[in-house]
C-alpha cells in the first residue's frame, strides 16, 4: 500500500486539523499548527510497531489492552498482557512489547500543549500518580464493565476526531479529562500501598513529582523534606509505612533510570551523562551506576547496542 496523508478539514481558519494517516494502519490525530497541541488514538498493534521504531515514548500515553497475549516492558517493569489492563506511560519512558500472539486495544496519546496535567492537577490529580510516578509502573486491571467504558471512550474519541465541529478540541479534552478522573479512582483503589487514604496517596505523589522536577540538581533527602514541610526522618518513615522505598533510594533510582536512557539513546559520553544528571565526579557516577546495575555505564551501552 502506498502511504497517504489526508487533511480532513480546517476549522474556522484556526489552523486546527483532524488528520488520518494510512499506511497499512490507521491513526486518528488532532494537531494545532500554532500551539503544537497533539492528540491521537490508534490501535494497540500499530502503536506497538511505532514504539519499536522509536527510541523513547514522546507523549503522555494511555494503553488500553482489551484482548491479547504477550508482555510489555515499561523501562525495567515487565507486565503480562493476558488480561484486560490499562497502562500509563510518561514521556521519556522506554516501551518494548514482546512474545505477542495477538494484541487488541487502543493507544491514546497527547502532549502537554493539548492537556497539561500539571496545570490541571486540581481537576484530575494525576501528576505524580498516573504519570510521572517514580515508585512503580502505573497499571491496573479492567473488569468487563470497566473495559466496556474504556473501549467506548476510545471509540467516542475516534468518532469526535472524524467530526468537523468547531468545538472538537474541547470535546476531546472533556473525554480525556473524564478518562483520567476515572483512571485516578481505579488506580487509587488498586494501589498496593496498604491502608492508604487520599491524603496519604497525595503525599506520596507530591514527593514523586518533586523528585521528577529536581533529581538532576538535588540529591539530598533533607532538601526534599524541607520542600514538603516535614523532617527527613519523618519523610522516610512515612514513605516506608506505605510500602515505598526510602527517599534516597527513589532519588538514586530516578537518576540511574535517566542515565540508562541517555546511554541507550544518545551518543553522549559517560562524563557528559554524569554531568547532565547532576554528578560532578564521573568516577563516582560510574561506581554508583555499577553498584546499582551490576555493570559499568560503558558496558551497559555496549550491551544495548548488541541487542
Amino acid at each position: 500500500m502506498i502511504a497517504s496523508f489526508v487533511q480532513v478539514g480546517n476549522l474556522h481558519h484556526s489552523s486546527v486539523y483532524t488528520i488520518v494517516t494510512q499506511h497499512k494502519k490507521m491513526r486518528h490525530e488532532y494537531f494545532h499548527t500554532t500551539t503544537k497541541a497533539f492528540f491521537s488514538v490508534q490501535s494497540i498493534s500499530d502503536f506497538g510497531k511505532d514504539a519499536e521504531s522509536a527510541n523513547l515514548n514522546k507523549w503522555f500515553t494511555i494503553l488500553i489492552f482489551t484482548d491479547g497475549a504477550g508482555e510489555i516492558a515499561i523501562d525495567e517493569h515487565l507486565l503480562s498482557l493476558n488480561r484486560p489492563i490499562a497502562i500509563f506511560v510518561t514521556p521519556g519512558q522506554r516501551i518494548h512489547i514482546s512474545n505477542i500472539s495477538r494484541l487488541d486495544g487502543y493507544a491514546i496519546s497527547f502532549n502537554k500543549e493539548f492537556y497539561c496535567i500539571e496545570y490541571h492537577d486540581s481537576e484530575v490529580s494525576c501528576q505524580g500518580l498516573l504519570f510521572v510516578n517514580n515508585f512503580s509502573s502505573v497499571h491496573f486491571l479492567l473488569d468487563q464493565q470497566q473495559l466496556a467504558i474504556y473501549t467506548n471512550t476510545a471509540k467516542e474519541m475516534i468518532a469526535e476526531l472524524e467530526n468537523m465541529d468547531s468545538l472538537q478540541d474541547e470535546m476531546l479534552k472533556n473525554l480525556l479529562k473524564n478518562l483520567l478522573i476515572r483512571s485516578n479512582r481505579l488506580f487509587r483503589a488498586q494501589m498496593s500501598i496498604g491502608g492508604v487514604d487520599d491524603a496519604n496517596i497525595d503525599f506520596a505523589r507530591k514527593f514523586s513529582d518533586l523528585v521528577e522536577k529536581h533529581f538532576k540538581g538535588i540529591k539530598q533527602v533533607e532538601s526534599y523534606a524541607e520542600m514538603m514541610g516535614i523532617a527527613p526522618a519523618s519523610l522516610t518513615k512515612k514513605l516506608q509505612k506505605y510500602g515505598i522505598d526510602s527517599p534516597s533510594r527513589i532519588i538514586k533510582n530516578r537518576a540511574v533510570t535517566e542515565a540508562k536512557r541517555l546511554l541507550m539513546y544518545t551518543d553522549k559520553s559517560v562524563k557528559e551523562i554524569s554531568a547532565i544528571i547532576g554528578y560532578e565526579d564521573p568516577f563516582y557516577f560510574s561506581r554508583l551506576f555499577s553498584k546499582e546495575t551490576g555493570v559499568s555505564p560503558s558496558d551497559y551501552k555496549k550491551c544495548h547496542l548488541k541487542s
